[in-house]
């Protein structure tokens, strides 16, 4: 996907708030790419280096793997919880 040597990491947030609504950033990266997207809506919201097609591919892995996301995050303490 998008760089040469085919090295993607996958970091998340801890479980975020906006009123109501429960959701993780995830932002993955490689050499040359980047993408940040939300989990559970599965949407990418801004990336460079990944084609159109690998975008979709990346949506699809947010959608399919959003119980497993959620689930590693919650045992992430934010730091809003240290204050």
């Amino acid at each position: 996907m998008g760089n040469e040597n085919n090295e993607l990491r996958m970091t998340h947030s801890c479980i975020l708030s906006r009123g109501d609504e429960k959701f993780v950033r995830v932002t993955f990266e490689g050499d040359k790419t980047y993408a940040e997207g939300i989990v559970p809506s599965g949407e990418i919201e801004t990336y460079r280096g990944f084609t159109e097609e690998e975008v979709e591919q990346l949506k699809l892995y947010l959608k399919l793997n959003k119980d497993e996301i959620m689930n590693k995050a919650k045992n992430i303490t934010g730091i809003m919880h240290w204050f």
